[in-house]
């Protein structure tokens, strides 16, 4: 049935969401706001799913290395990586509640994770195996939050800290792109390569997250001089 299959796909995104708001203790965001721009994220999906089939079409083998960076850069790192930023940007960079550096990596946590939970149905749908979800909730979903997380920081930055905002959000878009595609540059290779995106990238690219969000919540504390503001 539809509905236990979107319940189990959509768990890992939501138990993850719940956790990366609990790093925003300083001033939570509110969850109608990131469950918006989660909703977003999901349907950030429908232009890669649409666009990947055509490149399927086009190269149905994928064969070789440079097949295969074509599609980790470009087909899949730089397209998801643009929806997910059009979702992070449009959904919340205007927002009044993105009031503070550490905001950026939340909502940009969101708008992967609102993806990550599209793929994990339609990957679940493909294989029937509820042990692919429980697999991709700590690599491939993993890996969503720390690409756009990490461009989530830029974006931050760009608001906060920044007096050239433009550039600061290409480089995000950039940094998220070129981990993505490191990711899945080896993912897409055969044997024992693979596991090269699993033990060694994504780690890193956690690592990295990580350091961003220590940097940006010890700054977000200089944005919390009002205790009177209301969670929701």
């Amino acid at each position: 049935m539809l509905l236990p299959t979107i319940l189990i796909g959509f768990a890992p995104g939501l138990f993850w969401l719940a956790y990366f708001r609990h790093k925003d203790d300083l001033e939570p965001e509110p969850r109608h706001m990131l469950l918006a721009v989660f909703g977003l994220g999901c349907l950030a999906t429908v232009p890669v799913l649409l666009l990947r089939g055509a490149w399927q079409q086009i190269i149905p083998d994928h064969d070789g290395w440079w097949a295969w960076t074509v599609d980790a850069f470009v087909v899949t790192a730089l397209m998801e990586e643009g929806v997910k930023f059009l979702a992070l940007f449009f959904g919340a960079y205007f927002h009044h509640e993105f009031d503070e550096p550490l905001d950026g990596i939340i909502y940009g946590v969101a708008a992967a994770l609102g993806f990550a939970s599209i793929e994990n149905v339609v990957y679940l749908m493909a294989t029937e195996s509820t042990m692919v979800v429980v697999q991709r909730g700590f690599t491939a979903t993993l890996g969503h939050v720390a690409f756009t997380g990490s461009m989530g920081f830029f974006l931050g930055r760009a608001k906060f800290t920044s007096s050239r905002p433009g550039w600061i959000i290409l480089a995000g878009f950039g940094v998220a792109v070129l981990f993505h595609g490191c990711y899945d540059v080896f993912l897409f290779a055969q044997g024992w390569v693979q596991w090269i995106s699993l033990l060694f990238v994504l780690p890193i690219v956690l690592v990295i997250l990580g350091w961003k969000i220590r940097w940006a919540r010890a700054e977000s504390h200089q944005y919390h001089g009002r205790s009177d503001r209301p969670q929701i």
